[in-house]
Parts: structure tokens; C-alpha cells; sequence
């Protein structure tokens, strides 16, 4: 499958979630109500995301996170994720020159996208060693 495909899939994906999930709604909510609706289901699937080890992400999960964490402003990362298949796991080994590789060519779209990792890495570190320190206490 070629990357063009695979970016109209993923975003044909995309679209059946959102009108899915907008489906289940009165017709008669204005565009702010839909939009909070939408939020809504944001948050929830933050939140089951929040309660899951980043390594154990699907793909889908690491594209909801870039969305969440104001990523998105280039739309290749997203489609980058779903093109290298780029799970929790992989996410978190990402680096510098993997980004580059693929196709996130500008320095500082990969360097705020490293940062974030960062963080996650750090978070998932600790969220690993907690279970350890509680035991000892």
C-alpha cells in the first residue's frame, strides 16, 4: 500500500470514528454542543490511555496522544505514526534521526515532538519503579 493511500485510509478512518461517535447524538445540538460532545469523548479516551503503560499504546493511541498534546499542528505527524506503524513501544524509542528518516523534516517539529516523548518516557520510568519503592516501604 503506498503512503498516499495509507494517509486517505487513516483518514477515511478518522472520519467514520468522529461521525460514529457523533451518530449517537440528538440532531438538534448545535455545532458548540457537538464540539463539546466531541471533547468529551476526548477526555474519556485520555483517560483510559492515562491508566494504560505507553508501551502497551496501539497506533490509534499514540495518534490520539499527538492530537491531545497540541502535536498536530503538522498534520505529517499523525500521518507518519500510521504510515511506520509507530506503537507506544515504538514511540518511546523514538529519536532525532528515526524522525527525520520519517519525514518530519523540520528541526524544531522534531525537536517539540522529542520533548514530549521525553516526558512520557520519564513518566513511564517512574510509573514502572513505583510498584518497586511501594514495597520497600
Amino acid at each position: 500500500m503506498s503512503h498516499n493511500n495509507t494517509s486517505k485510509s487513516c483518514q477515511i478512518k478518522t472520519e467514520q470514528l468522529h461521525e460514529y461517535s457523533l451518530q449517537t447524538l440528538p440532531l438538534s445540538y448545535s455545532e458548540a454542543q457537538l464540539e463539546l460532545e466531541e471533547c468529551k469523548i476526548r477526555v474519556v479516551k485520555n483517560t483510559e490511555m492515562a491508566n494504560k503503560p505507553v508501551s502497551l499504546w496501539t497506533v490509534d493511541e499514540v495518534c490520539e496522544w499527538i492530537k491531545s498534546h497540541d502535536l498536530s499542528h503538522n498534520s505529517g505527524f499523525v500521518e507518519a505514526i500510521y504510515w511506520h506503524a509507530i506503537s507506544g513501544r515504538a514511540l518511546l524509542r523514538l529519536t532525532a534521526g528515526k524522525l527525520e528518516q520519517m519525514g518530519i523534516d523540520e528541526e524544531s517539529q522534531r525537536h517539540s515532538l522529542l520533548q514530549e516523548i521525553l516526558r512520557l518516557r520519564i513518566q513511564n520510568d517512574v510509573e514502572s519503579l513505583t510498584p518497586i519503592f511501594e514495597g520497600v516501604a
